[in-house]
């Protein structure tokens, strides 16, 4: 793998995209929670529910939305791996700004969820780069 090969701005738009993509599905869950599963309740349950449901979001979520942005974004496999480092080091610094109590009681989840979106960058990437090219007409 070639750094010369990775599309830098195609690679940092990804994991913006990315990681929008995740508050918004955080958000999403957070909604249905709050308006179909457990209407009524006071706004601290549900600001609670939003900690607790967050790194599971991530996870279920991440995956699909980091193999996406990694295959018709980054398109290419040292681009998509690029893609999570850029994302890694973004969301690393939000994680280090956390609470330092908060952060080690959900490292096995940060773990987890950083694990499964190098998974599926690399395979995003791995497939992007299969895709047909299509013939000039």
């Amino acid at each position: 793998m070639n750094v010369k090969s990775i599309r830098w701005g195609a690679a940092v738009g990804g994991a913006l995209l990315a990681e929008i993509a995740q508050i918004i599905a955080s958000v999403l869950w957070v909604a249905v929670y709050s308006y179909v599963l457990n209407p009524g309740q006071p706004i601290s349950v549900y600001e609670q529910h939003a900690q607790t449901s967050g790194p599971w979001v991530s996870i279920l979520a991440g995956f699909p939305i980091f193999y996406a942005a990694s295959r018709w974004v980054a398109k290419s496999l040292p681009t998509g791996l690029a893609l999570f480092g850029v994302f890694l080091v973004l969301d690393g610094t939000l994680l280090l700004l956390m609470d330092a109590q908060v952060a080690k009681a959900i490292l096995w989840l940060v773990v987890l969820s950083y694990s499964t979106k190098l998974l599926a960058c690399y395979l995003g990437g791995r497939h992007g780069m299969r895709q047909p090219v299509e013939a000039a007409e």
